[in-house]
């Protein structure tokens, strides 16, 4: 089977996309530009990378576009903000040109462990360790459904993870995967509440999974990376306050503006002031990071007021 060339705009990094997405352990590394998908739909595909152009095959286009996160081009849809909001933006596409949303909306279960299994812990020494064997083993949603966690170590977060399972499993098992799911508000909707009446489930977590398995970039799931960086560089002031649980249950502030807390909420205010870049700026200040910040690096000089 030949490869087909994706249409991107120049500086689109696949590698980066796919480190800085929750499918990370779907994917095995062959060499230094080509990836295999290992796990669930269109498994066997293919994406490399060759002289700063990017291929796949082995699944359709439309498939390549969301896995790649090729789908997504933050160079135009900052063009869509107001002057102030796309500045910041400027500044985080200055250290990550080509930094997509690589997203997943067929193999949820997958996501979500994967989701999950980040709390409180390295995502790239533990989880993606964890779901990594998971996938190899299970090949499919409907064996990895099977499979116990507490299998794959002893970790708290696997121990968790096989506790809300079976109800898991129920809620996970109304949606129909796939490409419909994709920008589906009324599927956020659906799911939102039932997944977070589950233990050990927050707003960080729900919100990615809207904004991973359902392409919804309004969202910004609040994690210590986009708290402590958007209050230093003054996107938003001290009194704003991550998600709190019981509130999203009860609201949506995707349809209105009902919940008591919107005016402080800093999913709310950011999806409020940056609109479809909002997950691409939660995604750019967890690379930021990750990468740079966790270990005393400030390259770009974001946090200098």
């Amino acid at each position: 089977m030949s490869y087909s060339r994706l249409e991107v705009w120049s500086e689109f990094n696949l590698s980066l996309s796919l480190e800085a997405s929750f499918s990370l352990p779907l994917f095995k590394k062959l060499k230094p530009n080509s990836f295999v998908k290992i796990y669930g739909h269109s498994v066997g595909l293919i994406f490399k990378i060759e002289k700063n152009a990017t291929y796949y095959r082995g699944c359709n286009l439309q498939d390549a576009l969301l896995f790649s996160g090729a789908w997504f081009n933050p160079i135009e849809n900052v063009k869509k903000l107001g002057r102030r909001e796309a500045a910041y933006i400027y500044k985080f596409l200055e250290v990550f040109p080509g930094l997509s949303i690589a997203i997943n909306p067929w193999d949820l279960r997958a996501m979500f462990y994967s989701i999950f299994l980040s709390r409180n812990t390295s995502y790239y020494t533990n989880t993606v360790r964890w779901l990594h064997d998971m996938a190899v083993k299970a090949g499919n949603e409907e064996n990895l459904a099977s499979l116990d966690p507490r299998s794959f170590g002893r970790s708290y977060q696997l121990i968790q993870l096989a506790e809300v399972k079976p109800k898991l499993d129920g809620i996970l098992n109304s949606l129909i995967p796939g490409f419909r799911l994709i920008n589906s508000i009324d599927v956020f909707s659906h799911i939102k509440a039932k997944l977070l009446s589950l233990p050990y489930v927050g707003s960080k977590s729900v919100h990615a999974f809207g904004l991973f398995c359902l392409g919804l970039t309004w969202l910004a799931p609040a994690d210590r990376h986009l708290i402590s960086i958007v209050k230093s560089m003054g996107i938003v002031n001290d009194k704003v306050k991550t998600p709190e649980k019981k509130l999203c249950m009860e609201n949506n502030c995707l349809i209105d503006l009902k919940c008591p807390m919107f005016k402080n909420c800093l999913t709310a205010k950011l999806m409020h002031d940056f609109g479809v870049m909002a997950g691409w700026l939660q995604t750019a200040t967890y690379l930021y990071g990750a990468l740079y910040l966790a270990k005393g690096l400030d390259p770009a000089g974001l946090l200098r007021r």
